[in-house]
């Protein structure tokens, strides 16, 4: 729209005329420092949003990525249960088909530690050492009641070969961490401490989680109970940095982040620290959060880089309070012309009307290249006025809009979040919200959906104090919204193969069996080893091995419903998630058809061919079990005895 020049007419007030300058240039210099303010307070809340945003991606990741170590220590946990004894091999077998280092990065291993009473410790000692480590002892030193002797510890290399035979009791944390394990039957994790694999050399701040493991395969009822059948633990090391470092990845330049161990902010209670580089200064952007994890409270204090900031342009509140400012200075030196010389009043009132019109296109071309939409809305009379901007950015020209009014807005509006947008309107008029804010998608004129932020506030109000003229903008928040798909997505999906993951899995199974007992109906879950892929990896490459797990999803895919779940949980892990299932002969007959196709050939990138098959474990609802986790267990347990019988088979679950 053009806007018509600016007219000024000086009074007839000549004593009076000498103040009006020095008038003009202060309350445009006062306008414009409100511009910039303005301006200035709505990008630092932009930023903080946009901090918090990247706060809460950091600490749902962490909490993610413990609960995954939860499951890997549970399927050691459950190795034990399942098995009269487990050997040192057995154990290294196991642990590496999880994925240490590989799949699970930042741990520093799994291991077990065995609980023994002092007239055990020397036929112990002396069985291990017959297990092939001749210079095994529990150590440190020294009579005690109790020893709890680290007997195994997997990858068995490096640092972690100084932790064998260490007495984890022989610590304080450590011993108060290992017996609120035992006495919950719950995982636990430990406060700060020092790693015996620790050498001395760029060391760091350590925990440990640790699950007790008992002679009964379910945990007993009473804290005595659980004492009395203690046989020891599996457990986790951890070192801080490494955890940290293999957590963000490539993030790790974004957040300045602190973890303490407790509540308190201490040095001594400081586990992790990322110290701000040189140029960062004090961060802008601070916060504190504590999180819950395994009967420990972690306090993170998480600040803002300025390579996160950096992100976003801080030029806007500068450029905008200096352009207002110009036009003031152009405003009063023009009014100070005029009162000097009336008679080249005409002449100013020109060069007046000139620079206006050249500020304003500056404005607006400031406005433009900032591509955000604006909007002024009459409440009472739903007369509106968008920009150019408003209507490019769902496809239109402003003409083809015309005539535009508040139903225009509404029209084009998303009815799910034309329904959010009036409540927060109506929160906004009553005074309950100082702005209105809200994420709304627009129809573009394609036909596809546009998310915009759409922010805005009242201006002005009638004398009885309803609403009357609100001003505001619309900005293109699509790419953000797709940023945030694809994180949620890769948090449930393994990258390999697209198939939902452990956690995913979880949260279907236990919708299924709310659902199984609501209609009283069946189902089943299968857990499926893939036999042959290690000499597959070893003959053909790692590539081959990929396209072997891609081919087998997309194999097992095309035999299941739409209503049931195809998920990997490990490297050559996969779980079938079977609804509404007939009988155990059904679920017998559905994993012949899956070993059947797994069987068939597969062609690989180096011209050759892989030959696999599956171990297949079936546990049945109700029959086998009503629960998520007794569920899992009998079908890992089934599975693993086909890997005894031979493999390249399935086996509906049996009590022992």
């Amino acid at each position: 729209m053009q806007q018509s020049p600016l007219q000024i007419e000086l009074p007839t007030m000549a004593p009076l005329w000498r103040a009006l300058p020095v008038l003009v240039l202060t309350l445009g210099l006062a306008l414009s420092a409100l511009v910039y303010v303005r301006t200035f307070e709505q990008q630092e809340q932009q930023h903080q949003v946009f901090f918090q945003s990247e706060v809460r991606k950091i600490t749902t990741l962490l909490e993610s990525r413990i609960n995954t170590y939860e499951q890997l220590l549970r399927g050691v946990a459950a190795l034990y249960r399942t098995q009269a004894s487990v050997n040192r091999q057995q154990f290294r077998q196991y642990v590496h088909l999880q994925g240490i280092g590989t799949v699970y990065t930042g741990i520093q291993g799994v291991g077990y530690a065995q609980r023994l009473r002092p007239d055990e410790l020397a036929a112990h000692e002396q069985a291990v050492r017959q297990q092939g480590m001749p210079g095994y002892s529990v150590y440190p030193p020294g009579p005690r009641t109790v020893y709890t002797a680290i007997v195994m510890l997997e990858p068995e290399l490096g640092r972690n070969l100084r932790a064998i035979g260490y007495d984890m009791y022989s610590d304080a944390v450590r011993r108060a961490t290992m017996d609120r394990a035992t006495e919950t039957a719950e995982m636990s994790l430990s406060g700060k401490v020092r790693l015996v694999q620790e050498d001395g050399v760029n060391e760091q701040a350590g925990f440990l989680i640790y699950l007790p493991v008992y002679r009964s395969r379910q945990p007993p009822d009473t804290p005595e109970e659980r004492q009395q059948q203690l046989v020891g633990w599996v457990y986790a090391p951890f070192r801080m940095n490494d955890f940290m470092g293999a957590l963000l990845g490539d993030q790790a330049g974004d957040l300045l982040i602190d973890i303490y161990d407790g509540p308190e902010m201490t040095p001594a209670a400081l586990m992790h620290t990322m110290p701000a580089a040189k140029d960062d200064g004090r961060p802008r952007y601070e916060t504190v959060r504590t999180l819950a994890l395994m009967g420990r409270t972690w306090t993170l204090r998480i600040r803002a880089s300025d390579l996160l900031l950096s992100q976003m342009d801080h030029r806007l509140p500068l450029v905008m309070g200096s352009s207002a400012a110009l036009l003031s200075l152009v405003l009063a030196a023009l009014v100070w012309a005029l009162v000097s010389a009336r008679q080249r009043a005409e002449q100013a009132a020109l060069r007046l009307n000139q620079a206006l019109v050249v500020e304003h296109n500056r404005l607006a071309a400031i406005l433009e290249g900032t591509r955000v939409g604006t909007w002024e809305w009459n409440v009472q009379t739903g007369e509106t006025t968008f920009n150019d901007e408003w209507a490019r950015l769902i496809g239109y020209e402003l003409a083809e809009l015309a005539p535009v009014s508040i139903t225009t807005w509404s029209r084009l509006m998303h009815p799910d979040d034309l329904v959010k947008s009036e409540q927060l309107l109506q929160r906004h008029f009553s005074g309950e919200l100082p702005h209105y804010d809200c994420e709304a998608r627009m129809r573009h004129k394609d036909g596809h959906w546009v998310w915009v932020q759409d922010r805005g506030m009242v201006a002005s109000r009638t004398p009885d104090g309803k609403p009357l003229m609100m001003y505001g903008t619309h900005q293109d928040i699509s790419q953000h919204k797709q940023q945030e798909e694809i994180y949620k997505h890769g948090a449930h999906h393994d990258p390999l193969t697209d198939l939902p993951n452990r956690v995913l899995l979880g949260d279907r199974l236990t919708q299924a069996l709310q659902l199984a007992v609501r209609e009283h109906t069946r189902l089943a879950v299968m857990y499926m080893d893939l036999d042959g892929f290690k000499r597959v990896n070893d003959e053909h490459g790692h590539e081959a091995g990929d396209v072997v797990l891609q081919t087998l999803a997309r194999r097992i895919q095309r035999c299941i419903r739409a209503s049931d779940t195809l998920a990997r949980i490990g490297g050559d892990e996969f779980v079938v998630l079977l609804q509404d299932v007939h009988d155990e002969q059904a679920a017998m007959q559905l994993a012949e058809k899956f070993n059947a196709e797994v069987r068939r050939p597969i062609p690989l990138p180096d011209g050759g061919e892989g030959y696999v098959s599956l171990s297949i474990g079936i546990a049945v609802y109700p029959q086998h079990g009503t629960s998520a986790d007794d569920l899992s267990e009998h079908a890992d347990q089934a599975m693993y005895q086909v890997k005894k019988g031979g493999k390249n088979a399935a086996r509906v679950y049996r009590s022992a």
